[in-house]
């Protein structure tokens, strides 16, 4: 294995030992990922919310449904885009679930809407082409907001994706139906990468799940296993979701100030769920699990557990819950199934 940078480490050789130095190492990390990896995350902007549809009559009439515009307010000129709200009628705040989701169809496969209402959760759906394209054209919605400069540290898709929920939560977070202190984000895949960048960034999110988010998510880059993606191939295929700079590990990942077990670190002591495939090797479930075991410190420090389960590799369908850092790998395929909603809504109850 390479050597993988130390979390509980300053860039100038001082070790991370308080809080109070946790706290500074964070900030520490996010700069190193967003100078060398996902590209500057940009500034938040004031935001306002526009009910454009409304209905009760969802999910057998126990949940509101709502359509809301989001207004992004720049210096010249607005962005705009819609999200999904689904709010379970009963009385008090409640947990909100934002999932950054590949469609704006709801039901979806992804999403097992009235099972996630009957667990009490309302749940925010943001989709991902709403904000910018998956493609390598910077011109296109949010993304046209956002000028490109020769830093080689401009925001990457994943940034603007990450961005987007972080503006949502700006509105949600004014309504008099969710729970401030229960916000959770989850993504799947390239969202999942997403997911854990958001939460890194922003605090309000106490809850996190990345589910299947593999290379440059949650998995070690340099314990990287054969099927499994690599910093390579995923450089080369989508570099759009990362800054400029991220073009001199493509080839040689030695170098690189940072590995993923930095990034779950960056959420101490905030709450993560890793979720694996047992077939899905090209997210590389063991790497992914290794990077947890190799965060935990960043909660320890803390006087919490951090990851609580155990350091060999699980087999299909087991994993542990308990901890701060939770990782589970279920049967199946590369997927955002009922399995992975069930586990997180269970991780979040665990630590109410």
């Amino acid at each position: 294995m390479q050597f993988i940078p130390e979390l509980m480490r300053f860039e100038n050789g001082s070790i991370v030992d308080t809080p109070q130095k946790m706290r500074e190492r964070r900030e520490e990390i996010l700069r190193i990922f967003q100078n060398n990896a996902y590209g500057d995350m940009p500034s938040p902007v004031p935001v306002s919310g526009e009910i454009v549809e409304e209905t009760n009559r969802c999910c057998s009439g126990n949940a509101v449904y709502y359509k809301i515009i989001i207004h992004c307010q720049f210096e010249n000129s607005v962005f705009s885009f819609p999200v999904q709200l689904t709010v379970p009628i009963k009385e008090g705040k409640k947990p909100l679930i934002v999932a950054v989701n590949f469609s704006d169809q709801l039901p979806h496969e992804y999403i097992p809407v009235e099972e996630i209402i009957d667990n009490g959760f309302a749940l925010a759906v943001v989709y991902y082409n709403d904000i910018t394209n998956d493609s390598s054209d910077f011109s296109d919605k949010i993304a046209a907001f956002i000028p490109r400069t020769s830093s080689g540290h401009d925001a990457g898709k994943i940034s603007m994706w990450a961005w987007s929920v972080s503006r949502a939560l700006d509105y949600f977070l004014t309504r008099n139906d969710i729970s401030e202190d229960r916000i959770a984000v989850i993504g799947h895949s390239r969202l999942g990468k997403t997911a854990l960048w958001c939460a890194a960034n922003d605090t309000r999110v106490r809850y996190v799940c990345s589910n299947n988010s593999g290379c440059m998510g949650a998995a070690y880059s340099r314990t990287w296993r054969e099927g499994a993606e690599s910093v390579s191939r995923i450089y080369g295929t989508f570099p759009y979701w990362f800054c400029e700079n991220m073009k001199q590990y493509a080839e040689n990942k030695a170098p690189m100030p940072f590995d993923q077990h930095m990034l779950i670190g960056a959420i101490a002591p905030r709450y993560v769920l890793v979720n694996s495939a047992g077939k899905d090797d090209w997210a590389d479930p063991a790497s992914e699990q290794n990077s947890c075991v190799g965060a935990s410190p960043a909660w320890q420090v803390y006087g919490k557990k951090g990851y609580a389960g155990k350091e060999e590799t699980y087999e299909i369908d087991a994993g542990d819950l308990n901890g701060d850092i939770g990782y589970y790998k279920r049967f199946g395929v590369h997927f955002l199934g009922r399995k992975d909603w069930l586990n997180f809504m269970s991780f979040i109850k665990n630590h109410y």
